[in-house]
């Protein structure tokens, strides 16, 4: 038997834990020579393993296993327009004034349909997406009216979420969620978002409309970068005071560097772990609960999954950053037709792999750091689990 690559042993007040990230098993050791009893568990429970045994290969197995087995929900991101009315320093898009067609809506409903009725999937995610998509609300309303038809007919859940930097609200549309961005407090926020018209304090009072006039969520999106990594945690603090924690959910990020000229400072992997820990333990104490990391059943859904994203010329990529990668029609995909995972080489070796399977591949591509932020703060975690559970 040998020790798992899994395996994240550490100390804490004189007590020696082993962490492993592939079973989310945390266990408290005396020392390295167990009783017939002990081997058996950690055998069971694969914090130890056969000596033959090659984990990266039977991780690979498991992953695309899930890869290709029946998915509940098939998850599609549109974007409605690649316009906007605002200017963040950050952003990725190449911003144009297309906007998406009522000819190009149809074959997205066509496709809808047919995958539906091939009784494939339990239910349907639209997250309506831009640009900013309240630009072309006739289309989004559109879609949404013939999505449900062809939902309630079949006898499936149809949600849709929203992504939209506030400046308008649609009430005709019943939301799940709806994602509003802050980076920052006010005068951080307003310099970063760059707009003329719709600014911090506008942001807080349409966050009032959706909790007074729907039923929707609220997802809490932070892009963090050196300029707001400082006040990240007052807004978040200010944002559970007026409004609770029981309709918001979070969502950082750390703010990636698409183009050389961005007029900002992308924070390393490591920097950004140090806030995202901090976020973590806030949110914690707004829960009252504290939990382990995870490991990933399946990669990034967009290149692994049933989740597509689709422009407003109704070609298909990978993943909403990646717009202008590919030109093929989402109409013209065949959704059976999965890609298989492997692990990179530099990726074979670290134990905190089952986190992350190997992070954004974008991301990897820009050479911006894909490592999960848990790489950096997983002892700080683990040690703040032993106290919460103490």
């Amino acid at each position: 038997m040998k020790e798992s690559l899994f395996n994240y042993r550490f100390e804490y007040e004189n007590q020696k834990y082993i962490f492993n990230t592939n079973n989310n098993g945390l266990i408290q050791i005396n020392n390295d020579i167990f009783t017939e009893e002990e081997r058996e568990y950690l055998r069971v429970n694969r914090f130890w393993v056969d000596d033959n045994e090659d984990e990266i290969a039977l991780l690979e197995r498991e992953i695309n296993h899930n890869i290709q087995k029946r998915q509940k929900e098939l998850e599609l991101t549109i974007a409605l327009t690649n316009y906007c009315n605002f200017s963040c320093v950050y952003c990725y898009q190449n911003k144009n004034e297309k906007l998406m067609t009522t000819e190009v809506a149809n074959m997205i409903i066509e496709k809808i349909d047919r995958i539906l009725n091939d009784n494939i999937f339990e239910g349907i995610n639209i997250h309506y997406f831009g640009g900013e998509p309240l630009l072309n609300i006739p289309v989004l309303i559109y879609l949404d009216e013939n999505i449900k038809k062809i939902t309630d007919k079949i006898g499936i859940v149809y949600k849709a979420f929203l992504t939209t930097n506030g400046s308008e609200l649609l009430q005709k549309v019943k939301f799940s969620s709806i994602q509003l961005t802050f980076d920052g407090l006010e005068k951080t926020h307003d310099r970063l978002r760059v707009s003329d018209h719709f600014h911090f304090k506008e942001e807080i009072e349409l966050i009032e409309n959706i909790m007074n006039f729907s039923q929707a969520k609220v997802l809490l999106r932070t892009n963090i970068c050196k300029e707001n990594k400082d006040e990240i945690i007052a807004l978040h603090k200010y944002i559970f005071e007026k409004f609770g924690n029981e309709r918001i959910e979070i969502n950082p990020n750390r703010t990636i560097k698409y183009h050389q000229d961005d007029s900002f400072e992308m924070l390393s992997v490591q920097e950004y772990a140090e806030v995202a820990y901090q976020i973590k333990l806030l949110w914690s104490e707004q829960k009252g609960k504290f939990e382990l990391p995870v490991p990933r059943s399946t990669p990034c859904k967009f290149p692994y999954g049933n989740a597509y994203a689709i422009s407003p010329e109704g070609y298909c990529t990978f993943c909403s950053g990646s717009m202008d990668q590919e030109k093929k029609y989402f109409f013209d995909v065949d959704i059976e037709n999965k890609k298989m995972f492997s692990v990179r080489k530099e990726c074979k070796k670290c134990n905190i792999l089952p986190l992350c399977l190997g992070g954004c591949i974008i991301q990897y591509n820009l050479r911006a750091g894909a490592c999960t932020y848990e790489k950096y703060e997983l002892k700080n975690i683990l040690i703040s689990y032993i106290k919460h559970i103490s």
